[in-house]
């Protein structure tokens, strides 16, 4: 081999594996770019990564949990330890004119906080000067979310998970339930993971959507998602699609 082909080979070599370090911490894949309005950022749950990433996607989202007693919310996404950021100091953080939407998945909301959680975020909201129909908050609880569906916020019923791998008789019946409640506790949305988008599509094709894609950059699935994606980014009733986002730092 001569030198000239040898420093070809060395420099595609080095190409090669700056492209497969770099990848996971593209902030846009490809199949993105087209439905941009879509696509928001999944799991921002630090400032370091709300600073990555306020500026480049549409919307955020992050978790919430309720603390009764001090009548505050953790960002943060139980069983990972807490680092003490309250949604008040986020969104103290947070650049208002470039986020177009949160994402608030409510990890606790339930009977007995549903009231004081309320009235917490009403303030924050206000105390902050963001509209409410510029947040959705999501629970797997949606009889407890009326409160704040009925005050303007957007609000999303997260449908029990894995559908797809329930067999025929266990997903008919799950499907009866998930139709009761939505019958019955009304909400602007319902989430779910895009492996299930098939199945909601068919038995909730009027039902506005509200997804997330969060498979790792190298899997087996790297095709199959693709066109999985290109396929719910096309549907006018997926109104937003969560995307995994790597951080180097506050990812969490």
């Amino acid at each position: 081999m001569t030198t000239g082909s040898l420093f070809k080979v060395v420099f595609l070599f080095l190409v090669v594996l700056t492209i497969l370090i770099t990848l996971p911490y593209l902030l846009f894949k490809t199949e993105y770019y087209i439905y941009s309005n879509k696509i928001w950022a999944h799991r921002v749950n630090s400032l370091e990564k709300l600073k990555q990433t306020q500026e480049k996607y549409e919307g955020i989202e992050l978790d919430l949990v309720f603390d009764i007693s001090t009548n505050t919310f953790d960002v943060n996404h139980p069983p990972a330890k807490s680092i003490d950021l309250t949604l008040d100091e986020f969104l103290e953080h947070l650049n208002k004119h470039e986020i177009k939407g949160l994402w608030f998945d409510f990890k606790n909301l339930n009977k007995k906080n549903t009231e004081e959680s309320f009235t917490r975020l009403d303030y924050l909201v206000k105390k902050h000067g963001i509209p409410p129909e510029k947040i959705i908050v999501e629970s797997q609880q949606p009889e407890f979310l009326q409160m704040f569906n009925h005050s303007g916020f957007k609000t999303s019923y997260y449908l029990p998970s894995a559908l797809n791998q329930l067999s025929e008789k266990k997903l008919k019946i799950k499907l009866s339930e998930i139709q009761n409640k939505i019958h019955l506790y009304p909400t602007t949305a319902i989430s779910t993971n895009i492996n299930d988008y098939i199945i909601i599509k068919e038995h909730f094709p009027s039902k506005v959507k509200y997804l997330w894609a969060i498979d790792k950059i190298y899997t087996t699935r790297v095709f199959k998602n693709y066109y999985q994606t290109q396929k719910v980014l096309r549907d006018p009733k997926v109104e937003v699609l969560l995307v995994r986002v790597n951080s180097k730092t506050g990812h969490r």
